[in-house]
C-alpha cells in the first residue's frame, strides 16, 4: 500500500527529474561547459553534452550551440581516444562532420571562432585516419578564418605606411620586453604543441604594428600569440642613426605536456 510517507521519499526525486527534463539544451550545454575541459570532468560533462544533443535534435537541429555541443563532446572522445586510429574513425569524427553539416545549415552566422575549431579538429582526425585530401579543404577554410580574425584583432591600430628591411645600413629591432603566451583551454585538453609564426612591423616607438600571420597553429592559439605580440616591446631598428619602422618576423612555440 502507497503511504505518505512513501510519497514524502519520492517525492524529491520526481521533481529533480522533471526539472531535468524541462531544462532546455541551452542550459544544459551551459552547465558542461561550465565544467571545464579537464580529465577530471569528462565523466561529468558526456552525459550532460549528451543530454543536450537528444535536445537539439528534438527541439532546434539546426542551432549554432547544437554543432558547438557535438565539438565538445567530439573532444572528449578525441582525448579519451588519443591516437587509436578505429575509435577516432567511429566515435571522434563523425561528431565533428555532424557539427560541420549544423553550421551549415544553421540559419544564423556561426561564431567564427567556434566554427575554425571544429574545422580544425575535424581536419586535424581526418589527418590522422589517413583521408588527407578530404581535410586540406578544412584547414584552408579554418586558416581563413584565423588571418581574418588576427585582422579584425587590429582593427583601428596605426597603419605603417612603409616600413624597412633590415640590412644594408638599417638595424633590426631588438626585444626588450615581453611575456610568454599561454595555451587556450582546447590546445590544453587536446596538448596541441607547435609553433605560429607572425610577420609585423616594429614602428619607431618599438611597437608591434601591422601583425600578420604567417604559419597558423589553430585551436585559437594564433590569436593567443597576435594578443601576446602586442604586449611586447622592442627597441626600434635604426637607419643613420634615426629610428624608423623595419620589418620583423617571430615564432612563439606552444607547449602542453
Amino acid at each position: 500500500m502507497f503511504s505518505l510517507r512513501h510519497l514524502v521519499f519520492f517525492l524529491p526525486a520526481a521533481i529533480g527529474l522533471l526539472a531535468q527534463e524541462a531544462e532546455t539544451p541551452h542550459q544544459t550545454l551551459q552547465k558542461a561547459k561550465a565544467l571545464g575541459l579537464s580529465d577530471a570532468v569528462i565523466d561529468q560533462a558526456e552525459p550532460l553534452l549528451e543530454h543536450a544533443i537528444a535536445g537539439w535534435q528534438d527541439r532546434d537541429p539546426r542551432n549554432p550551440e547544437y554543432a558547438e555541443t557535438l565539438t565538445l563532446l567530439g573532444m572528449m572522445h578525441q582525448h579519451e581516444a588519443d591516437l587509436d586510429i578505429q575509435a577516432l574513425r567511429t566515435t571522434v569524427e563523425p561528431l565533428y562532420k555532424h557539427a560541420l553539416n549544423v553550421y551549415r545549415r544553421s540559419l544564423t552566422d556561426p561564431d567564427p571562432d567556434k566554427l575554425a575549431l571544429t574545422l580544425e579538429l575535424e581536419a586535424a582526425v581526418l589527418n590522422a585516419i589517413g583521408e588527407v585530401e578530404d581535410a586540406t579543404p578544412l584547414s584552408e577554410r579554418a586558416l581563413a578564418i584565423r588571418k581574418e580574425r588576427v585582422r579584425e584583432m587590429q582593427a583601428g591600430a596605426p597603419q605603417i605606411p612603409a616600413a624597412f628591411k633590415p640590412g644594408d645600413g638599417v638595424t633590426a629591432p631588438k626585444l626588450i620586453n615581453k611575456a610568454e603566451p599561454g595555451p587556450t583551454d582546447a590546445a590544453r585538453f587536446l596538448k596541441i604543441n607547435g609553433t605560429v609564426s607572425l610577420r609585423f612591423v616594429v614602428d619607431e616607438h618599438g611597437v608591434p604594428q601591422d601583425i600578420a600571420l604567417v604559419h597558423s597553429l589553430g585551436y585559437g592559439l594564433d590569436e593567443k600569440a597576435v594578443e601576446t605580440l602586442r604586449t611586447w616591446r622592442f627597441q626600434p631598428g635604426t637607419s643613420d642613426n634615426l629610428q624608423v619602422a623595419t620589418i620583423a618576423t617571430i615564432d612563439m612555440i606552444f607547449s602542453v605536456r
